[in-house]
């Protein structure tokens, strides 16, 4: 580690391969980057100014006093244990911020949550009167202005509950190799054109299914 006296305050310079960590031992670290235009610096005043700042002129110090090819300057035990008490603070810093990031984020997904369900509430209040319009209208698809409302009948769902009981009626069966099995397409059709419950089934009628599409890619 480099110590550099700049107006009487003793300045550390911690150098890696992306560039260099100015550190003035109380307040805070800057950090200066090896650029392919240059050294670049963090600091507020680097950001708004045209100019170098002072970090950049330490760090050029720095360099001159320790030229690229020399040995790096040896870290005593002490800047060894220095050097960890930093790593302890950068670790608090990021932990502190992890947790106030932890309660940021839950407290926008709490109010996302409620504003959503706000929302779909309105939302399905528009959707019920169209679906109710579709219904009494006796329409199956009409195109409005603003976009398309499509009402689709659905198949009800036949459940076997019985597979043996089936099984006892041919009409319902087809042959695998060395299997009996039901033939699930026949028996549909048989269920939704005569509406019968056959012994060991179950049918499970299932609502009309309305949908919408918007025009303007809405």
């Amino acid at each position: 580690m480099e110590s550099i006296t700049v107006d009487n305050m003793l300045l550390n310079v911690v150098e890696s391969d992306s560039g260099f960590l100015v550190d003035d031992s109380s307040t805070s670290t800057v950090e200066v980057q090896r650029t392919d235009s240059g050294l670049k610096c963090q600091c507020f005043v680097a950001q708004v100014s045209d100019g170098e700042c002072e970090h950049v002129r330490i760090v050029r110090d720095y360099r001159t006093s320790n030229p690229i090819g020399d040995d790096k300057p040896v870290i005593t035990q002490a800047d060894a244990d220095y050097y960890l008490s930093k790593v302890a603070d950068l670790d608090g810093m990021h932990t502190a911020n992890t947790e106030s990031a932890d309660k940021q984020i839950d407290r926008i997904k709490l109010w996302l949550e409620v504003e959503t369900d706000k929302i779909q509430r309105k939302r399905d209040y528009y959707l019920l009167a169209l679906d109710n319009y579709m219904h009494l209208n006796e329409f199956s698809t009409k195109h409005l202005v603003n976009g398309t409302l499509k009402v689709r009948t659905q198949q009800p769902e036949i459940k076997v509950t019985d597979e043996e009981k089936v099984l006892t009626d041919k009409r319902f069966v087809r042959i695998v190799p060395e299997k009996r099995a039901i033939d699930k397409a026949a028996l549909r059709s048989y269920c939704t054109q005569t509406g019968e419950e056959l012994p060991g089934i179950e049918i499970i009628l299932k609502p009309h299914k309305f949908s919408y599409k918007l025009n303007g890619g809405v």
